[in-house]
């Protein structure tokens, strides 16, 4: 079974599945650019922004050439919004300009009943 793309969101777990048969029983071996970062049919990888990109596994048995194959791990970043700082000023800002609608009306009607 070859591997397949996929994508996670940051901090979350991304995993991949490799299997291959033979005899002697093939050795998986998982690898991203260059560097081995895990053994066995499954590599399950925590996600970080650095993550994205190319995992290879590759079945090697030791009589033959290794058979390799690849899957592309796409790493969505994971962003915390902070919508209630924003809320809040804004709440605040409405709150001062009906407070001053409200003293301009005054005004204008103390202004139109003394005339």
């Amino acid at each position: 079974m070859k591997p397949h793309n996929t994508s996670a969101l940051e901090m979350e777990i991304a995993t991949f599945y490799c299997s291959a048969n033979g005899n002697p029983t093939p050795k998986i071996t998982w690898s991203k650019d260059g560097k081995t970062v895990g053994q066995g049919e499954t590599l399950n990888i925590t996600v970080n922004r650095n993550d994205s990109g190319k995992y290879w596994c590759a079945a090697d048995n030791g009589l033959r050439e290794a058979v390799n194959a690849s899957a592309y791990l796409d790493v969505q970043c994971k962003y915390k919004i902070r919508f209630y700082a924003w809320q809040t000023y804004l709440k605040i800002i409405i709150i001062i300009m009906i407070i001053i609608i409200i003293l301009i009306i005054i005004i204008i009607i103390i202004i139109i009943i003394n005339h």
